[in-house]
């Protein structure tokens, strides 16, 4: 496992994080994050909204079997749209803490921005929460460059804690769509030089662009279920969420084809090129990962084991 620091924590964080929103039962959950920690994994991303909040209490329950809390980097997000108002992050931030079967979240991130309220506000309740001990750093999920300076601004002019994380979609593909309303992507040149500069840390989902840099015929079957599986509750005019709706375009393509490239010289898959792609950037860059069994995860690991150069990592992103 490859670690690195977040200003704020005490703890290292394993620089490939759990994502918590694809387990249903016990035993399966356990028997993926008992290896997780055997290969030195350590933080678990959870959200408010997931799976009605059976997610959390599943973490909860299996770290309070281990007794294993201590040990463990609690990624905890909420006011998610349509409740994204002050408000809800402390009332959602009580039932997640109850749910998680902890006092306190390592890192609270809102999981949308509300650009109808002032970032004073938000930040008012971050710093609250975070100086009752209910959370460690905050941070914002896509949050537009904008936004988190403006609310950075603030914090420094009223002596306030700054938002420390940003959590966008952070892929060597650049999204052509958002997988969800109020996505927002990273794979900016803008947010990149600013990430850059201040060594603010990234969290990236869908870091692997949801099975974009798999092989063609594979990708295509993964959009195709995608498809079919929304269907029943996506409305009019709504695309799927799959790789191909979300990530597929000219540069992506070439994208794909340069890490397929650079994958066959090094002797691995396309895909574990993409995954290298976002931590090995030049800021504390952290890759959530979804696997749903050991299987999955035992190919995920191997991303850690790519070292890219500075003019590999360009590029792979066609800035070179």
């Amino acid at each position: 496992m490859k670690y690195d620091k977040i200003d704020g924590l005490d703890k290292e964080i394993s620089k490939l994080i759990m994502g918590n929103d694809n387990q249903v039962y016990f035993d399966e959950a356990a028997k993926l994050w008992d290896y997780w920690m055997e290969v030195g994994g350590n933080a678990f991303d959870t959200a408010y909204i997931y799976g009605g909040g059976s997610m959390e209490k599943l973490l909860g329950e299996w770290h309070r079997k281990r007794n294993n809390l201590k040990e463990l980097v609690i990624v905890a997000k909420g006011a998610h749209t349509p409740n994204c108002d002050p408000e809800s992050i402390s009332k959602q931030l009580t039932e997640s803490l109850d749910r998680l079967q902890t006092e306190t979240a390592d890192i609270y991130i809102m999981h949308r921005d509300n650009t109808e309220i002032p970032v004073d506000e938000f930040m008012d309740v971050l710093n609250e929460e975070k100086n009752k001990g209910r959370i460690k750093i905050f941070g914002g999920s896509n949050w537009t460059l904008d936004r988190f300076k403006e609310a950075n601004t603030w914090a420094d002019a009223h002596n306030k804690s700054k938002l420390s994380i940003l959590n966008n979609n952070l892929a060597l593909s650049k999204m052509v769509k958002p997988l969800w309303n109020g996505c927002i992507s990273s794979n900016d040149d803008k947010i990149l030089e600013y990430l850059e500069e201040t060594k603010i840390a990234h969290l990236s989902w869908s870091s692997q662009a949801r099975g974009y840099f798999l092989p063609d015929e594979i990708t295509k079957k993964i959009e195709d279920k995608i498809t079919l599986d929304e269907s029943s509750w996506r409305q009019p005019g709504e695309h799927s969420s799959g790789p191909l709706s979300c990530f597929d375009s000219e540069d992506n393509r070439e994208r794909k084809k340069r890490a397929i490239e650079l994958a066959k010289e090094i002797g691995v898959e396309g895909q574990h090129i993409a995954g290298a792609w976002p931590i090995n950037l030049k800021f504390p860059s952290f890759a959530l990962i979804g696997p749903r069994i050991v299987e999955e995860l035992v190919s995920n690991l191997r991303n850690l084991d790519i070292k890219l150069s500075e003019e590999q990592v360009a590029w792979l992103n066609l800035k070179n």
